[in-house]
This record gives C-alpha cells, sequence and structure tokens, in this order.
C-alpha cells in the first residue's frame, strides 16, 4: 500500500511539474507572441508613415507638374493666335509643329495622370525622364519663333 501511495504522489508530482512547466512555456510564448506583435505594430506605423510622405512627395510632383503643363497649354495657344497672319506654306509648317508641341504636352499630361505607384527605383526613374520630358518641351517652346507677317 505504501507503494500505491508513492507511485500515486509521483504521479501527481510529475503532473504539477508538467502544468508548472507548461504555463511557463505558455507564458514565454505568450511574451514572444507580443513582442512580435509589438515589432510588427512599429513596422507598419513606419510603413503608414513612410507611405504618407511618398503621397505627400508625389501630389506635391504632380501639382507642380500640372502647372508647368497648364503654363505650356498657354503658350501653346498664345502661338496659335498669333499665327493667323502667316503665309499659307509658312501656316502649314507652324501648325505641324504647334501641332506637335500640343500634342507632346498632351501625352505628358497623360502619362502623368497614368501614373501608378511601383515603388521607390520606378519612382525615382519616372520622375527623372518626366522631369526631362518636360524640360525638353518647355526648351521647344521657349524656342520655337512665330514670325508676325504684319
Amino acid at each position: 500500500m505504501n507503494t500505491k501511495i508513492l507511485i500515486t504522489l509521483m504521479v501527481l508530482v510529475l503532473v504539477s511539474l508538467g502544468l508548472v512547466l507548461g504555463c511557463k512555456k505558455s507564458a514565454d510564448q505568450k511574451l514572444a507572441d507580443a513582442n512580435a506583435n509589438a515589432l510588427e505594430s512599429q513596422e507598419n506605423a513606419d510603413n503608414a508613415v513612410n507611405q504618407s510622405v511618398a503621397e505627400q512627395e508625389w501630389q506635391k510632383y504632380k501639382n507642380d507638374a500640372e502647372i508647368k503643363i497648364a503654363e505650356h497649354e498657354k503658350i501653346i495657344a498664345d502661338y496659335r493666335a498669333k499665327m493667323t497672319s502667316a503665309n499659307g506654306k509658312l501656316q502649314a509648317k507652324y501648325d505641324k509643329k504647334i501641332d506637335d508641341l500640343d500634342r507632346t504636352n498632351l501625352e505628358l499630361k497623360t502619362k502623368l495622370n497614368d501614373y501608378k505607384d511601383e515603388g521607390k527605383t520606378k519612382w525615382e526613374q519616372f520622375k527623372s525622364e518626366f522631369d526631362n520630358d518636360l524640360n525638353g518641351l518647355g526648351t521647344a517652346l521657349k524656342a520655337f519663333v512665330v514670325v508676325d507677317k504684319k
């Protein structure tokens, strides 16, 4: 009978030890999960801030580009108005050149409106190419000469 009590006590001790160790492991796991959740929350917050900054940068860039495009549209409209007095052959040449400049301006406007964020590298590439094209159009508009025949 003593043996049965001893065995029962041993089983109880082992079960108790298992429960204690199981709870400790569970507490350690909960702590690890809480740390992982905290890190994930911080990463999400950082991503949200970065996304917000990127969105603000994009909106400012887009607004500035739209202003330049609108300025180009005005210059093109002014050139069209000034060309009414040119002779037939000269008028056709001017019309073609102005149409080309206008088409380029419209393509830039479309490219700007169709841009989709595909990451920082693609953004930098887009921005560089778009600035180059926009500045090139501005230079071409400044270089365009309208001969006013009066």
